[in-house]
């Protein structure tokens, strides 16, 4: 029989009873309390628990990948910034020749602005029964809307925008290709690689990262690892000496940080990137915006409201490709 006490601190109360009945075991004496007795609607002893669980999206992690920037205003059609290259020779020297020259390259790459939108409409009856539940439901439809434009942001900053001038993380024509994953004795893919096989693919990603940058990016270089959720769990699988992927990569590159992206996983596999954060104090990749949420006028009608908001964005905008590498497969 369960113990009254017991079932008490488990948040059952039931006043000054004693004991527990079993109820396939008549007991003289019990029967009308048995019986109902009350007319009290039950919504009347309803307990309305004021804490809201909210119906969650895909984590957005781009900001945890490379800052933010703002370009211009929601006027602005295009963003651009100049590239400049260091060109020319040099030659013995001669008292009477004047051979050898310095020299500069210049470009200038041109981003345009994708503009976005979405309404928010309110009834006011809507709004009134929501206010009822404590639902301020104009707030919550704007919060509903930052959201929306959040995911936006989001997508583009990995993927860019289909038919427009912007690109993304994972899609900037100005990138390497993907490596391709070490030979693994049980399979290419980290769940099927040893804890040193996985390393050999860090190897192989570091090696052609060193190897592109010409020495800009080295052992004290900040390093931004983004991988699919699934892969996180790899990290762990220790190797015979029981040390755990995840602790080798810190002893080797102790300035790499770990971020997880839902979009690293692809129809053609995982996607494990590397990135070195920054160039002589140049971000290698910025996300470039115009407005975040443009809240446009409140138009009154004969019983509601609506709302557009707006916001604008340039994608990924990547300075030096060379700072990144790819590896498709993992």
């Amino acid at each position: 029989m369960v113990d009254m006490n017991l079932a008490k601190e488990k948040g059952f109360d039931f006043g000054s009873a004693t004991k527990f009945f079993d109820a396939e075991v008549p007991h003289k004496g019990v029967t009308d309390a048995l019986d109902p007795n009350t007319t009290v609607p039950a919504y009347m002893t309803a307990y309305a628990n004021p804490k809201v669980i909210e119906i969650l999206t895909a984590k957005r992690q781009y900001k945890a990948i490379a800052p933010e920037v703002k370009n211009g205003d929601w006027s602005t059609a295009y963003t651009q910034f100049r590239a400049l290259e260091l060109t020319g020779t040099a030659t013995p020297y001669q008292d009477y020749d004047a051979n050898g020259q310095a020299n500069i390259n210049t470009a200038f790459p041109t981003r345009k602005q994708y503009r976005f939108q979405t309404t928010i409409r309110v009834g006011d009856l809507e709004q009134d029964m929501n206010a009822a539940a404590r639902i301020d439901l104009f707030a919550e439809k704007q919060r509903s809307a930052a959201v929306l434009l959040e995911i936006e942001f989001n997508k583009a900053a990995f993927f860019g925008v289909s038919n427009v001038p912007v690109y993304g993380l994972l899609n900037d024509p100005n990138l390497n290709a993907d490596e391709t994953p070490t030979t693994g004795v049980g399979g290419n893919t980290w769940a099927l690689k040893t804890a040193d096989e996985i390393m050999a693919d860090f190897a192989k990603m570091m090696s052609k990262l060193y190897e592109r940058s010409n020495g800009w990016v080295d052992a004290n270089s900040a390093l931004t690892l983004v991988i699919a959720p699934a892969c996180l769990a790899e990290l762990n699988k220790v190797n015979a000496f029981g040390v755990s992927v995840k602790k080798m990569l810190a002893d080797t590159y102790p300035t790499m940080k770990i971020v997880t992206a839902a979009e690293m996983a692809t129809g053609s596999g995982n996607l494990a990137m590397i990135k070195a954060d920054e160039i002589e104090g140049q971000p290698t990749v910025e996300f470039g915006y115009s407005e975040k949420y443009k809240a446009h006028s409140i138009v009154r009608e004969t019983s509601s409201m609506i709302q557009k908001v707006s916001a604008g964005t340039y994608g990924a905008i990547v300075y030096y490709p060379f700072a990144i590498v790819t590896m498709l497969g993992v």
